[in-house]
């Protein structure tokens, strides 16, 4: 009994806490990976499977302690000892460090929705099935979870202005820069210069509150990046990022928006649905169009930070920082000028329409 006793106990501590994932690149059949460790709340998936179900190979160097990824563009490579994925010379930021768990290298979340999928050069469709959090993250989550339990629960309004108020968050700040460009220029720059250029539009041109998760270059905490939207007028929540490619082809604006809003999509078999993240997110679209700003499309993201509630909710990612001309653009005060006034004819739009929902009911 004693025995039987000491060999569940050991079993209840030696079994590591095991997931599973489904990836894939966007468009093709999810491949499921149940070799996945959670490590503080955050998936850990082995790098070789990772790479294998997006269609590259690649291979651990043990004499210079690298692992090697193979791709169209050149070889990329990522260490247990660094915090950055290497390219083509330039080095990338990695939110997390791949780490060995169980005699295997291993990378998180972030590295497939982000390098990776700039590796591939399209969109990865991630899923965790199996998310496990410790008590320290549970804490934090169900802050969070009370947060969009209370804008799942906004009320609809038939009478009032168009928009009552708009939050903003302009992404990254402080140590965390974002992407960074060949000559410097960083993420967080241009985040912040187009968000408080639409915050002075959307003041002037609507009259209305505007919200803004930060002012300056200083780091947020999850809660203050969330706090903005939590306030009961808001109407409508965006958040403001810039992105990077392997390849300097790529360019233009990509709006993502929950991913239970799925876009119709010709290589999938995806539906779109009725909600005002996705009819936000193509008035942002149109308008962006009608500037002469290229608009790459509309996509589902699982990221967090889109949160679970019904409040309109779009991330707008402003650019490519690796395509020399866009990048040249990024930095002006004019071009980012232009996003902030399109971004407001789209926000404008948007209202309207709601306007002309609520009448039709009346």
């Amino acid at each position: 009994m004693r025995s039987t006793l000491l060999l569940i106990i050991f079993l209840l501590f030696a079994e590591p806490l095991l997931a599973a994932v489904d990836i894939a690149p966007r468009g093709k059949k999810p491949l499921r990976l149940e070799d996945v460790y959670q490590q503080d709340g955050v998936p850990y998936i082995a790098v070789e499977d990772v790479i294998g179900a997006v269609g590259l190979k690649g291979h651990w160097n043990s004499v210079k302690h690298i692992f090697r990824i193979r791709t169209r563009h050149g070889w990329a490579e990522i260490s247990p000892a660094s915090s950055y994925l290497k390219f083509s010379g330039e080095f990338y930021p990695l939110k997390e460090k791949p780490r060995f768990i169980d005699g295997r290298l291993r990378v998180t979340d972030s590295f497939v929705l982000n390098q990776l999928s700039q590796l591939v050069g399209r969109p990865i469709y991630f899923r965790n099935l199996d998310p496990h959090t410790d008590t320290i993250i549970s804490e934090e989550s169900s802050s969070i979870d009370r947060l969009f339990s209370f804008l799942l629960n906004k009320k609809s309004r038939r009478s009032g202005p168009l928009i009552r108020a708009v939050a903003i968050d302009p992404g990254h700040g402080g140590l965390d820069t974002g992407v960074i460009a060949v000559d410097g220029f960083k993420e967080k720059q241009v985040n912040l210069a187009v968000a408080k250029k639409l915050a002075k539009q959307l003041k002037m041109k609507l009259g209305v509150p505007i919200y803004l998760s930060r002012d300056g270059d200083y780091e947020l905490t999850v809660e203050q990046r969330l706090e903005p939207a939590s306030h009961e007028e808001v109407d409508l929540w965006l958040l403001l990022h810039t992105q990077a490619a392997f390849s300097p082809t790529l360019q233009g604006v990509t709006l993502f928006i929950r991913a239970d809003e799925v876009v119709a999509s010709p290589d999938t078999e995806e539906v779109v649905t009725e909600n005002s993240s996705l009819q936000l997110a193509q008035q942002l679209a149109l308008a962006l169009r009608e500037s002469d700003i290229t608009v790459n499309g509309i996509y589902p993201s699982g990221l967090l930070s889109l949160g679970r509630g019904n409040l309109p909710t779009v991330q707008i990612e402003l650019g490519f920082l690796s395509h020399p001309e866009e990048l040249a653009q990024l930095q002006t005060s004019g071009y980012q000028e232009r996003l902030a006034q399109a971004i407001y004819q789209g926000i404008r739009r948007f209202a309207q329409l709601e306007k002309e929902k609520k009448n039709g009911f009346n």
